[in-house]
């Protein structure tokens, strides 16, 4: 009876696949969840680029502004709604002369001088995390300068 229980379990290969799967599935789904953040984060890091570009894009054109950088703010919050705008940190270089990190306003400025440069440097903070385990969180720092119209 023993021989036949042994040969049994050993040439029986019906259960194999769900084994095989069982093994295998988890693996995927890490490697799945892990593409999954990482495209998340990919995601956060072009949306903060295309923002700044675009703030750039109204910064040039915004000499005879009283306050540009709040202009430039707002319209680079509003390219960017899916960041939070308390964890965004902006900041501005008009013509040499930094502004301040961390700023919205700059009222009163004259550094905005045409055919000069304008800079901007935005910073958003990011984690990547699967299943919740933390694997760092790092900042994503896009710039851009534009020259002043």
């Amino acid at each position: 009876m023993s021989d036949r229980f042994y040969s049994a379990v050993v040439d029986d290969a019906q259960g194999g696949a769900i084994v095989e799967t069982a093994i295998t599935l988890p693996i995927i789904l890490l490697l799945l969840t892990g593409i999954f953040s990482f495209s998340m984060a990919l995601h956060e890091k072009l949306t903060l680029a295309e923002a700044v570009s675009n703030g750039g894009r109204v910064l040039a054109s915004e000499r005879g502004d009283t306050d540009p950088c709040s202009t430039t703010t707002s319209a680079i919050y509003a390219a960017a709604p899916s960041l939070s705008q308390s964890n965004m940190t902006i900041s501005y270089t008009l013509n040499g002369v930094a502004v301040g990190s961390g700023v919205t306003s700059c009222s009163g400025t004259t550094n905005m001088v045409s055919g000069q440069s304008a800079e901007i440097t935005a910073t958003y903070p990011v984690s990547i995390s699967v299943y919740g385990k933390s694997f760092g969180s790092f900042p994503l720092t896009t710039q851009i300068t534009e020259t002043v119209q």
